[in-house]
């Protein structure tokens, strides 16, 4: 409406004008606020896949101790550390129980094993060890410890063909070298309990220091 040339507004025009900018003024507010969060959800998304959070678990303990129960907990923990399925670690321990009862024996024909820690002494040419190995296996210090002559068992035993279809006995016996291969029949249920008895124990036993031989075992497999 005009007088005297003059344009006038009338209260209702300016209050639709202050509703309809105030509108305006919050729907660029929440705009501005939708796109902030969109930024900082983002950023965080980056931020995650830049740099995953990893969990450092301790190694697995490959050193238990003197004595059978001791030294098969370590041929079970080589196997599960070479990712050894359970047929494979019965057969480890299938042969460790025909060859020494899981004892851990020395050699004096072998000076050198006599230094290792031992759970007794056999006289078997150069033979030493949970496994009865010779000079061909390694060293007389590595054969002696039950996890790494265990992890020279399992490496020798993935080398055979089809392995994986082969009953415990038969593949101990071969990876052996047995002249006597159904002398390890009768080891098959002792060392298929053993494993299901002490597999528990070794998955959640934690060790460091000289307990974990984890340089030795997985190095050859």
């Amino acid at each position: 409406m005009t007088r005297n040339g003059v344009t006038t507004v009338n209260a209702s025009t300016r209050d639709a004008d202050a509703v309809i900018e105030a509108g305006r003024r919050r729907l660029r507010l929440l705009l501005i606020t939708a796109l902030v969060a969109l930024a900082v959800t983002a950023i965080a998304q980056v931020a995650t896949t830049a740099a995953p959070r990893t969990e450092r678990a301790d190694p697995m303990c490959l050193v238990f101790g003197l004595g059978p129960i001791n030294n098969g907990k370590a041929v079970i923990a080589a196997g599960l550390a070479m990712d050894v399925p359970e047929e494979g670690i019965v057969a480890g321990l299938t042969a460790a129980m025909q060859e020494t009862e899981l004892h851990n024996l020395a050699n004096p024909h072998v000076p050198d094993s006599l230094a290792a820690a031992h759970d007794g002494l056999a006289v078997d040419h150069q033979a030493v060890g949970i496994l009865q190995q010779g000079a061909a296996w390694g060293s007389a210090i590595e054969r002696m410890s039950p996890a790494i002559a265990a992890e020279r068992f399992y490496t020798a035993m993935r080398s055979v063909d089809g392995w994986e279809e082969m009953q415990p006995a038969d593949l101990a016996a071969l990876v052996q070298r047995s002249a006597w291969p159904h002398a390890y029949l009768g080891e098959v249920p002792p060392a298929r309990e053993f494993y299901r008895s002490h597999i528990g124990e070794v998955q959640v036993a934690r060790c460091s220091g000289n307990q974990a031989e984890t340089g030795a075992v997985g190095a050859h497999s």
